[in-house]
């Protein structure tokens, strides 16, 4: 599978927007044996039992520690296994001194990323899953690539040979991904430029889509990026079936369940959500009112549900896309 078959839908990812939700009580053990982190736990879960932390969050944060803890808190919301918390904690000052050095360094090369790795191994449990993430979040860069995030559930999609695109990865395993770790940020930041996005946009799709996508070529039929009226799900195998307005005010495939919100004489964004087949009593059907409105994918869950305006080019973005619509 080419990763380059879904350029669109990696491009609109809400990479910065991902979050996660973590209880207070998950953290309690270690405030008993760290009492900073007690104090720190207060101002961010306040009265709450639960934190939720996106991806920006950690970015607005201007205090390291702090930083450092909420990256831990939005990885490993159930928790980190046996002691590796609380004993990331006790050397958190070591932690802070070489994500801040290399933050403040002009161009970290492969030799720093060596040295650190030296200094990680001593601190048991911050392994590159954890170390990884940090260095993302530091907004790190080793010889001009970006850090992102590499665990084992990225690892195991490069494993699986999933996508030609990281081939020269295949042989990876955790225990030897430290070593091919610089490989990875030149080569997804050599194919975030080539596809016009950013290497985090293109880690998000792996962790998310990775393992669970399938080239699902429905027929070799090609269908143009106009809408017509007519369920282009359906269309792509073939067949010809129509679209009636639903009470959510979309029109929905009385088939498939896809659905398509009308941006009259502009834009038919085709949802990322499925229909129930709950219509309207009058019927009204798409291609009785079609107008030649461009294709489009939803990239906001907000109405018009395409903003910025991002439209499908070819035939196989508009099938690629749809097969990620559960």
């Amino acid at each position: 599978m080419n990763i380059d078959n879904y350029k669109i839908l990696i491009s609109n990812l809400p990479v910065r927007q991902q979050c996660f939700t973590t209880k207070r009580t998950t953290w309690t053990k270690a405030e008993s044996e760290i009492q900073w982190l007690k104090n720190l736990n207060d101002k961010l879960f306040s009265d709450n039992k639960t934190l939720t932390i996106c991806r920006q969050d950690i970015f607005e944060t201007n205090e390291p520690r702090e930083a450092i803890i909420k990256t831990i808190y939005w990885g490993y919301t159930a928790g980190m296994r046996g002691n590796h918390f609380v004993n990331i904690l006790k050397h958190i000052e070591t932690i802070e001194n070489v994500l801040l050095r290399l933050r403040e360094q002009s161009n970290p090369t492969t030799k720093d990323f060596n040295d650190l790795t030296l200094t990680f191994k001593n601190v048991a449990g911050l392994g590159l899953s954890t170390y990884s993430k940090l260095l993302y979040f530091f907004k790190i860069s080793f010889n001009d690539n970006p850090c992102l995030i590499l665990d084992q559930r990225l690892i195991d999609v490069f494993a699986i040979k999933t996508y030609s695109n990281f081939q020269q990865l295949d042989k990876i395993r955790y225990d030897n991904a430290e070593k091919k770790y610089l490989d990875f940020l030149q080569l997804t930041r050599q194919l975030a430029n080539d596809l016009d996005t950013q290497g985090e946009n293109i880690e998000l799709f792996l962790f998310t889509f990775g393992n669970n996508l399938k080239t699902t070529k429905m027929t070799e039929t090609k269908i143009s990026n106009m809408w017509n009226g007519y369920c282009p799900e359906s269309l792509l195998k073939g067949k010809t079936v129509r679209m009636r307005l639903n009470q959510n005010d979309f029109f929905e495939s009385e088939e498939t369940g896809l659905q398509i919100c009308i941006i009259p004489g502009v834009q038919a964004v085709i949802l990322n959500f499925r229909g129930q087949g709950k219509f309207r009593t009058t019927e009204n059907y798409g291609d009785e009112v079609e107008n030649g409105e461009i294709l489009s994918l939803q990239n906001s869950d907000r109405p018009p549900f395409n903003n910025p305006t991002t439209a499908f080019g070819q035939s196989e973005e508009i099938e690629n896309y749809i097969a990620t619509i559960q």
